[in-house]
């Protein structure tokens, strides 16, 4: 007996010395070791740790063993009483602690409440089979559709986990902004840009063919090979472009947007529909209408660490001429699939879509050229090659949302 006095007052005088307790961004944290300790005098130690009044029953009794470790004192509190087949319950500033047989015995003599929870953010009845889990025997809950709203019957402590719960999980779904810019550039100009190019960890890159009729025609021999990279300054991007639209070395095609929640998908398409005639078996027409556009899908998820990873699925469609037999345009099509980390409004950059247009141009001197017969001793013909890339800019923002909002 007067060792355990001696061990009980030694842990004492280490939580009051603050050795085994300590505060972290406001929480209070304790590590104990008790070792045949009385359970009432942990309790007291408790007390003055978390600075709380707790009380407990006369069936409250029994000596604990437990080492513990960096633990708010709440939750070491709990679980001390856990371990040891006790309960308890928080009332008007008041811990009260008892055995598993009194909590149930006070839990049937609790008077029952009904309040209505509002969820604001989330779908009421997908919360529905987290709340009825919490519920206690006597406890009731229904969903009203109407105003999105929880209808829970049950005693006081239910009802203040549920509070706590929904405070946690009732919250607005962050949404990211995805901006797209589409350029043509110049082949020679690329360098410009300043990107990075990242080899590999692309899925399902695929080329296919469509065309009016059931032909097989082969897409158009090129080496359009979906990319990915980043950019170095993206903050130099519109600068960069702009520069090489005055020099004629850049085109921008369009600047589409979209606002997508998070662990959504979201899709942009930029282009248009063009009609093709296939016949059915009874050799009837029938009008389809196909993309000749750039289709990008994206979903974006919002790491822990403020990061974004987001899923890219580029499909590029276009006229690669004329099938055979006059069936309609041949459209060449090219997809891919990859997945990427960037961070907060950082631009991925997608390439690889090189077009090659040739065009021969007259050219001659002024009004000599036009004279007859002997004009064609001042003119000439220059054949020229034009090279040009597809670069789909992407640039994913976190949009802050608050509660309030």
């Amino acid at each position: 007996m007067k060792a355990m006095i001696v061990k009980s007052f030694i842990l004492m005088a280490l939580i009051g010395s603050g050795l085994y307790g300590q505060e972290i961004q406001g929480e209070r944290l304790v590590s104990m070791d008790f070792e045949n300790a009385d359970i009432r005098t942990v309790l007291r130690a408790f007390a003055d740790i978390g600075g709380v009044n707790i009380v407990a029953t006369k069936g409250v009794q029994g000596t604990v063993t437990l080492k513990l470790r960096n633990l708010p004192w709440k939750q070491a509190l709990k679980a001390v009483l856990e371990i040891n087949g006790f309960s308890m319950i928080e009332e008007d500033n008041i811990i009260k602690v008892m055995t598993a047989a009194e909590m149930e015995d006070s839990k049937k003599a609790m008077k029952l409440e009904t309040r209505i929870f509002s969820v604001k953010f989330a779908k009421a009845k997908k919360l529905e089979s987290v709340i009825s889990g919490m519920l206690s025997s006597r406890g009731s809950i229904k969903v009203e559709p109407r105003t999105n709203s929880l209808i829970v019957t049950d005693i006081p402590m239910v009802m203040s986990r549920i509070e706590d719960i929904l405070a946690r999980i009732d919250n607005p779904t962050p949404q990211v902004l995805v901006k797209a810019k589409l350029v043509e550039v110049n082949y020679g100009a690329l360098r410009e840009l300043g990107i990075v190019w990242r080899a590999g960890n692309m899925e399902d890159v695929r080329t296919s063919t469509h065309t009016g009729a059931e032909l097989s025609v082969p897409p158009p021999s090129s080496n359009a090979a979906f990319y990915f990279g980043k950019l170095l300054s993206q903050a130099q991007l519109d600068m960069v472009i702009s520069t090489l639209e005055d020099e004629n070395k850049a085109n921008v095609l369009s600047e589409p947007s979209i606002l997508v929640a998070d662990n959504q998908e979201a899709m942009i398409l930029s282009g248009k529909k063009i009609p093709i005639v296939t016949r059915d078996f009874a050799g009837n027409q029938i009008i389809q209408f196909f993309d000749v556009a750039l289709k990008l899908t994206v979903t974006p998820h919002i790491s822990p660490d403020g990061k974004i990873v987001m899923d890219l699925h580029p499909v590029i469609s276009d006229i690669a001429g004329e099938a055979p037999g006059a069936v309609g345009p041949v459209i060449s099509s090219q997809e891919a699939q990859t997945k990427l980390t960037v961070n907060n409004g950082e631009t991925v950059v997608i390439g690889g879509i090189i077009k090659t247009q040739s065009q021969d141009i007259k050219k001659g001197v002024p009004l000599l050229s036009s004279i007859p017969i002997i004009g064609n001793l001042f003119k000439y013909t220059k054949h020229e090659v034009n090279k040009t890339e597809l670069m789909i800019f992407v640039t994913p923002q976190i949009v802050e949302t608050t509660a309030s909002e």
